[in-house]
């Protein structure tokens, strides 16, 4: 095979399936419960909270399911762990990485 036919052949576009992914509508307002509304907005506050304390600019997330997480009180809460987390081990790290003489 010459290199022309090598590149021909490189150059159609292949024929790929779209893959298939369950994608969930997001949540209204409407169909929640009071309680899982005020649930859902202490989380949310929690997060900007810790946002605001570490320094977090922005934020994305995108869950396997394509659900929105931003609608889910629980991934909130994990989401707002996990950058606590992350702050607490770098501040540890700092600390660990101080002056050496």
């Amino acid at each position: 095979m010459g290199l022309r036919n090598f590149l021909n052949r490189r150059s159609r576009p292949a024929e790929v399936e779209a893959p298939h992914v369950a994608v969930q509508a997001p949540a209204d307002s409407a169909s929640l419960t009071p309680e899982q509304l005020a649930d859902l907005d202490a989380a949310r506050a929690e997060l900007l909270q810790v946002a605001a304390e570490v320094g977090v600019r922005s934020l994305n997330a995108c869950p396997r399911d394509g659900s929105r997480w931003q609608d889910d009180p629980v991934t909130v809460r994990t989401i707002t762990a996990l950058i606590r987390e992350s702050h607490r081990a770098e501040q540890t790290c700092a600390e660990d990485d101080g002056p050496t003489r």
